[in-house]
């Protein structure tokens, strides 16, 4: 079995606020302790943000997740009722209830299983390690990936650094479940995790140690605290120690590899990575300029933004490294390599967070477990439904993977509930 990416898509609001406008707010920025240097001019020579996007008021994670979800079904020529289920990562709920998953879900028209991760910047690549795993484990056909965060809302309003480093956005993927023997797909997933560290991003109040209470508003323990200077050391090292170890795993050297499509840290961090792995930074592709770091969302809209750009080619390698909230480490590959016809391939890889040892020893024993997920890619371009006959077939039909393109196609019934025992 391998899980096979037939469509993407992404969504940013559509409000931009510069790093101007930010000091026209009024935040607690003073130029007087940096030399006299704009907002503007310490963001872009501090972390490289220029502008990001907000999302308007009334606009929730929810809403986001579904405008990409939407782009990702229309990408692959696909539906809503295809999708067996959602896997969604975010740390910014609309509200504590519903999760905002079972509002994608609704807001799609779709019956499909929820799955909702709660993981910051890795959360991307741990939904798409929980969703091939059910692909696997549970021969659902088709999933839905998606990492969504409105994060400019756990950013308090009268502090200038979050607010220059974060935005809102979501991004999604659609995976499919294929045959192992045609060369596509996940090939080989391990994990690992430092929740040691999690201090250097947390949200201390509004939770069950430290419920909400006019207290807790007073002092403004809901927004999110970080510890920047070691964040940055800890998250350089952690990305070009797993790109090199992922690498090498997959059998490959980094001049194999065409680009670095890495979650949106910084510009800083990301320069330093590629300082570190002696790779110039013109391979990688750096969306945060302009997005800021989008946590969940961070790597697939990086990731659609490349490829609706144009800049991958059949046969090319990427490498896709994500760190972040939460400090767990582990490596993710996705190679997506070459089909019929002209289209993109690539292989991506990251570290994630929030997961647990897969039982494999890490090449260094004293570094953390590592993880690897393969995948190759399916076409993004291919007519709606051509994209698999499979995807029409239900619990009560079992069969063996079958190839994407010698799929029949024909409308399936979907059960309200399967389970497996």
């Amino acid at each position: 079995m391998s899980a096979v990416i037939v469509g993407m898509g992404s969504y940013l609001p559509e409000r931009i606020v510069t790093n101007d406008n930010l000091e026209a707010m009024g935040l607690d920025y003073d130029r007087a302790r940096t030399g006299g240097l704009s907002l503007d001019d310490w963001a872009r020579s501090r972390h490289g943000a220029i502008a990001r996007h907000w999302a308007r008021p009334g606009e929730c994670t929810s809403d986001m997740a579904t405008v990409a979800a939407q782009r990702s079904l229309a990408d692959a020529g696909l539906d809503a009722q295809d999708i067996d289920v959602i896997v969604m990562a975010t740390i910014t709920n609309d509200c504590r209830l519903p999760q905002s998953g079972l509002m994608v879900q609704a807001n799609l028209g779709s019956t499909a299983k929820v799955i909702q991760i709660d993981s910051a910047c890795t959360g991307f690549v741990d939904s798409m390690l929980v969703a091939c795993g059910l692909l696997e484990g549970h021969r659902y056909e088709l999933a839905l990936v998606v990492g969504a965060d409105t994060l400019t809302r756990l950013c308090d309003p009268q502090k200038f650094m979050p607010l220059t480093i974060f935005g809102d956005g979501a991004g999604a993927v659609l995976l499919h479940r294929g045959n192992a023997a045609n060369g596509y797909g996940v090939r080989s997933i391990a994990t690992g995790s430092e929740g040691q560290l999690g201090k250097y991003v947390c949200v201390p109040g509004g939770a069950g140690k430290i419920p909400f209470s006019q207290d807790v508003l007073d002092r403004g323990l809901h927004y999110w605290r970080f510890m920047f200077e070691e964040i940055h050391s800890w998250a350089v090292d952690r990305i070009a120690r797993c790109t090199m170890d992922a690498v090498t795993r997959a059998g490959l050297a980094l001049d194999d590899i065409a680009w670095v499509v890495p979650h949106q840290a910084s510009v800083n961090i990301l320069e330093c990575a590629a300082r570190r792995l002696e790779i110039g930074v013109a391979r990688f592709v750096i969306t945060y300029p302009s997005t800021g770091n989008l946590s969940a969302a961070s790597i697939p809209v990086a990731l659609d933004q490349a490829r609706q750009e144009g800049k991958f080619r059949d046969g090319d390698w990427l490498v896709m490294p994500a760190v972040g909230g939460g400090h767990g480490l582990g490596r993710s590959h996705i190679p997506v390599v070459r089909l019929p016809g002209k289209r993109p391939a690539c292989l991506i890889e990251g570290t994630s967070a929030g997961l647990a040892s897969s039982g494999q020893a890490p090449s260094d024993p004293a570094s953390p477990a590592c993880s690897q997920i393969w995948v190759r890619r399916s076409s993004w371009s291919r007519p709606a439904r051509e994209v698999s006959g499979a995807l029409q077939r239900r619990s009560s039909e079992r069969i063996s993977p079958m190839s994407i393109a010698d799929a029949s196609v024909r409308r399936r019934s979907k059960p309200e509930c399967t389970i497996f025992i």
